[in-house]
Parts: C-alpha cells; structure tokens; sequence
C-alpha cells in the first residue's frame, strides 16, 4: 500500500490467549524492547520497541483472545494502513512488514506492525477501563532510519501461510469468526471452530476432521432447517 511517514504512534498490545490478564507495567512507564508488559495466564506480552506506557486495562480482567490490554506510545516514525482486509483474512496473527521511502531508505524492515490505539477510557487507579482499536495498524519505523514527517512511501504486510490444515468452502460453512455451524449429510447441525479464510476455504479448528462428510449448504441458508 501507499502511504506516509508520520510521527508518534499509539498502538496496542493484544491477549494472545483467553485468560486472566495479569500487567507488570503501569501507567506512565518507560519500557524497553522485549519488556514484559503483563501475562495472560502462561503467555507473556512483551513489548516490540522501546515506547511509553499510555494505559493498561484492569489488573485480574477476564479477557478474550486478541483483547487490547496495553496501550503504548512510540516516540518515533510510522507507517500506517488500514489492514481489515488481511485481518479478515487470517485474523490478528502476527504481522512482518517491509517499506521503501521514495527516494530514501528502504527496503527496511519494520520494527514492528501493530494495531494503533484510537481511544483510552481512563478507570480507577490510573488504569484503564477499555482501549479502542480500529482496523488501521502501523508499522513502526526503525529509530536509526533517516525519514521525516510526510515522505511517502510504500509498505508491504505480509502474515505467515497455514499449510496442511482441515478447511472446508466458505459456501458450506454458515459463520466467519472463531464459531460456525455445519450440516452433516444426514441433516444434523455441527458446530466448529473456525479458524484462518482465503476467501474461498475456511480453516477448520474444531469439531471435524479431515475426511468428515458435510453438506454444501450451511445451516443458515438451507430451507428445510427453517
């Protein structure tokens, strides 16, 4: 995509699993590359750069995966585009990213490719109680690479391919995101767990397995499930 170089960035952190989030940092925090910024359960979130904490999200919270739990502030150049149609795709799995700066530096690799920070409602203690994110995300500009505000440039986001997956045709799958629903030829309804889509096949986390016979019309648009 094209885009330009701006200056500052609030980004997120997200929950890699479902879980209690436990923070290690606080509000107003200066941390480093690879600091751990909390846990969720045995998962720990460390931070991609060096940034200042902006809010954290109530210690002890219950949270689903891919849940925004710390906000921090980038204190460099970023990239930013908006990225719904890869996450649609292949949901918040990690990103790489690469950009080159026209007529300056580049190919570079990105420090990072996060989802930026739209909003944080401040909550007790100096803690916040949500953090909005939107489908835009930034890749976040190496510190000792020569750019300025407004240089244009263009920015490759790639995410890593699933292979050897149990996937089915979206046609036959009624459901996009983490939960669906099949219908077995013998007229039951299943549910699955859903995973990673090209668009044409949808990953398949639960509930079949390779060589399990469905129908080619999901639950939902099949006129004698009515």
């Amino acid at each position: 995509m094209k885009t330009q170089v701006g200056a500052g960035v609030d980004f997120a952190v997200l929950a890699n699993k479902v879980g209690v989030f436990v923070p290690s940092v606080e509000s107003g925090q200066r941390v480093e590359q690879g600091t751990v910024l909390g846990s969720v359960e045995d998962r720990q979130l460390v931070s991609p750069v060096g940034a200042t904490v902006v809010s954290v999200i109530a210690a002890r919270t219950t949270v689903p995966a891919n849940y925004p739990v710390v906000t921090l502030r980038f204190d460099g150049f970023g990239l930013t585009g908006d990225l719904s149609n890869l996450v649609a795709t292949v949901g918040n799995a990690p990103f790489a990213g690469k950009f080159q700066v026209t007529d300056g530096v580049g190919p570079t690799d990105c420090s990072g490719v996060v989802p930026l920070a739209s909003d944080a409602s401040s909550g007790a203690e100096g803690q916040s109680s949500t953090i909005s994110i939107s489908d835009s995300y930034a890749c976040l500009i190496p510190t000792d690479s020569l750019v300025r505000a407004g240089q244009s440039a263009i920015l490759v986001v790639t995410a890593q391919a699933r292979n050897d997956v149990a996937s089915l045709p979206v046609t036959a799958v009624a459901g996009r995101l983490q939960k669906g629903q099949v219908r077995r030829p013998d007229g039951t309804v299943l549910d699955v767990g859903l995973g990673a889509t090209d668009g044409a096949r949808i990953e398949i986390t639960s509930g079949l397995k390779a060589g399990d016979a469905v129908s080619a019309t999901p639950p939902d648009l099949d006129p004698q499930s009515k």
